[in-house]
């Protein structure tokens, strides 16, 4: 899965992640707004005060979370970002707002991802480094 940008150019792992993570913080501050606006509604205001009762909050809560993947799909969709090889860019935009939403266990499993590409590029880079100075260990290489 790549985004790319509304020219049609593809991103890569860092642009990827830089934008998800711009949607995020857009997303975050959308819904502390509508805490602080909408929030003070008697008819909507159970949606941003914490529950006591567990089976309510956890209820509150995917919906804080659904609302937190509609807002990143229509900020997807103003921004005109979208994900290539999708006939529908409707469900770029949605698979947006779900990233975007994830929280902490995506931006997690993101670091995680960056640390893997890191060290193979790393490998890759002493095992060229090895072979073009007629090593056989390339963990003898010190970059």
């Amino acid at each position: 899965m790549l985004l790319q940008t509304s020219t049609g150019q593809p991103l890569d792992l860092q642009s990827f992640l830089a934008t998800i993570l711009a949607v995020s913080v857009a997303v975050e501050r959308v819904v502390e707004i509508l805490k602080q606006t909408v929030g003070t509604i008697p008819l909507v205001d159970w949606l941003f005060t914490d529950n006591s009762n567990s089976k309510m909050e956890s209820r509150r809560c995917a919906l804080i979370l659904l609302l937190s993947a509609v807002i990143g799909g229509v900020i997807a969709k103003v921004s005109q970002i979208t994900v290539s090889g999708l006939s529908n860019d409707v469900v770029g935009y949605v698979l947006i707002g779900l990233l975007a939403a994830g929280g902490s266990a995506f931006w997690n499993h993101a670091l995680d991802l960056v640390k893997a590409a890191k060290v193979q590029k790393e490998q890759t880079a002493k095992a060229a480094v090895a072979t073009t100075n007629g090593m056989k260990d390339a963990s003898a290489v010190n970059l």
